[in-house]
């Protein structure tokens, strides 16, 4: 049953919902992470009612929130919508004064929906939302409330999504200006390691006997000393099929990366197939295979900031 007035939106838990929350939570062997996540489910489920209800589309498969391994990794409660971005949808329970927001989700968010649970967590009650969050704890005094809400919303601008990189086209002589040849960003000693030629390739003759290789710098907001390089290096293995090695490494070369920062690679379904995190190393490399026209992202995170870089073959 669903209360949906203005400034108020209450309804049942279902069961599948319920039952959704406890298999999520059955990947976590701490138990506060485990209810972390039973929780944040209910809020991400209720928030998606919520917005069916005003009949926007979304898309819980592709938030992060949806993914065991994120949940794993954060504690997100994010839920995608469709051209626009994420919205966070946090929870309390009953008699709470303020929710709590944690910094890693204080970017890349449309807004903060805040959702409470009852006791017996069998209802859930949308109270409000923030625009934009700075706080570990905000006060739920401080909402705006729900009846502004679809306004709000409707007023967010459609988000251009992200343009991924053409692998192959690197081969025909195409260039990307923000990718550069290794001789160009390397020391010429590190160069020689990843020279290969670069001239174009139209015949797969070419191509098979040819290795391209490419490197980005990432900057991270507030770490203005800290140089971080990703590197690709894409070797074809027949017309339709190419190894490709992924490096993340500090652009000084003899620099450890920084403690915490993980890397992540998606395939083309948004679920993630490799990760990593560094402890005291000097560079992450993964090493894969694919085809043709497959698509494969790259998430780069370090503290609350998320670098996304995009692929198709």
């Amino acid at each position: 049953m669903i209360n949906h007035q203005p400034g108020i939106f209450q309804t049942i838990i279902p069961l599948k919902t319920r039952v959704k929350a406890e298999r999520f939570s059955r990947y976590q062997y701490q138990r506060d992470k485990a209810k972390q996540v039973y929780l944040n489910t209910l809020a991400v489920s209720a928030v998606n009612s919520y917005l069916n209800s005003l009949g926007w589309s979304t898309n819980l498969e592709d938030s992060d929130s949806w993914n065991p391994i994120l949940q794993t990794m954060m504690n997100v409660a994010d839920l995608q919508v469709p051209n626009y971005g994420k919205l966070e949808c946090r929870f309390v329970l009953a008699g709470d004064d303020a929710v709590t927001i944690p910094p890693e989700v204080w970017f890349e968010r449309i807004g903060y929906v805040i959702v409470e649970l009852e006791e017996s967590l069998n209802r859930s009650t949308i109270i409000g939302f923030a625009r934009k969050v700075n706080q570990t704890s905000l006060p739920l005094n401080q909402l705006e409330s729900l009846t502004e809400f679809p306004g709000y919303l409707s007023q967010q601008q459609p988000v251009a999504p992200i343009q991924p990189i053409t692998i192959d086209r690197w081969f025909k002589g195409g260039e990307d200006k923000d990718w550069q040849e290794i001789e160009k960003f390397f020391p010429s000693t590190l160069a020689l390691n990843f020279r290969s030629p670069q001239k174009a390739a139209d015949r797969i003759e070419d191509r098979l006997s040819s290795r391209i290789n490419r490197v980005k710098p990432i900057p991270f907001l507030g770490y203005d000393d800290l140089a971080i390089a990703l590197v690709l290096n894409i070797q074809p293995k027949s017309e339709e099929e190419f190894d490709i090695s992924l490096m993340v490494c500090n652009s000084e070369l003899k620099d450890l990366l920084p403690k915490g920062l993980e890397v992540i690679i998606l395939d083309g379904d948004s679920c993630p197939v490799m990760i990593a995190q560094t402890k005291e190393t000097k560079t992450i490399e993964f090493c894969f295979s694919g085809t043709l026209g497959e698509s494969f992202t790259v998430e780069l995170t370090l503290d609350e900031q998320i670098i996304i870089e995009s692929f198709i073959i």
